[in-house]
C-alpha cells in the first residue's frame, strides 16, 4: 500500500491546522438563504415582531428561529468531514438540540419546561464543541469556534447577568450586545462556508 501526501501530514504544524473555508456541498444559495434566516432571526429577538409571531402564528418564529442554525450547522458538519477532527457526534446533537428547540417554540404555552432544560442544555454542547475547534483549529474555523462560545455566552449568560444588576430585561444595551453577536455568529459562518 503506497502512502500518499495527506497520510503523512503532521496535524501539530499550524499550516495544517489552518481551515479558511469549509466546503460543504451544499449549493450557495442555500447557504445565503440560512445567514438572511439567521440575520432576520437576530432582528426579531429585539423587536415587538417576535412576541407577535409567538402569540398568533409560532410556526414562523419557530422556522426562523432554527431553520438557519439547523442549515449553517449542518453545512459546517458537512464540511469539517474531511478534517482530522470532524467532531461530527457533537454537531449532530447540536443539530437535534435546535430541532427540539424547533418544537418547544411551537408548543411553549402547552410545554414551558422542555424551554427551560434545553437552555440548560445547549451550553453543555456549544461549549465543548467551540473548544475543541479553538484547540484543534486555526483561521476562520477558530474564530468561529471562539465566536460559538461567545455568543452562547452573552444570549444565555448576559440577561441573567443585567437581571441581577438590577438593570432589567428591557435594556437597549443588552439587545444591541445580543443581536451584534448574532449577526457576527451568522457572518462567520457566511464567511467560512461562502
Amino acid at each position: 500500500m503506497q502512502n500518499t501526501i495527506t497520510d503523512n501530514l503532521d496535524y501539530t504544524v499550524d499550516n495544517n491546522r489552518n481551515v479558511n473555508h469549509l466546503t460543504s456541498g451544499l449549493p450557495q444559495w442555500v447557504i445565503l438563504a440560512a445567514f438572511i434566516i439567521m440575520v432576520v432571526a437576530a432582528i426579531f429577538t429585539i423587536t415587538p415582531i417576535d412576541r407577535w409571531f409567538k402569540d398568533y402564528s409560532s410556526i414562523v418564529i419557530a422556522l426562523v428561529n432554527t431553520v438557519g442554525m439547523v442549515t449553517m450547522y449542518y453545512a459546517a458538519m458537512r464540511g469539517m468531514k474531511r478534517l482530522y477532527h470532524p467532531l461530527t457526534a457533537l454537531w449532530i446533537v447540536i443539530i437535534a438540540l435546535n430541532i427540539v428547540t424547533f418544537f418547544a417554540i411551537l408548543f411553549e404555552s402547552a410545554f414551558p419546561e422542555v424551554s427551560f432544560v434545553i437552555a440548560c442544555v445547549l451550553p453543555l454542547c456549544y461549549l465543548p464543541l467551540g473548544a475543541l475547534i479553538i484547540i484543534w483549529y486555526r483561521g476562520q474555523l477558530r474564530r468561529l469556534g471562539i465566536w460559538m462560545i461567545v455568543r452562547i455566552l452573552v444570549v444565555m449568560l448576559l440577561p441573567i447577568a443585567w437581571y441581577m444588576l438590577g438593570i432589567g430585561l428591557n435594556d437597549i444595551i443588552l439587545d444591541a450586545i445580543i443581536v451584534v453577536t448574532e449577526l457576527i455568529y451568522a457572518y462567520l459562518f457566511l464567511r467560512i462556508l461562502w
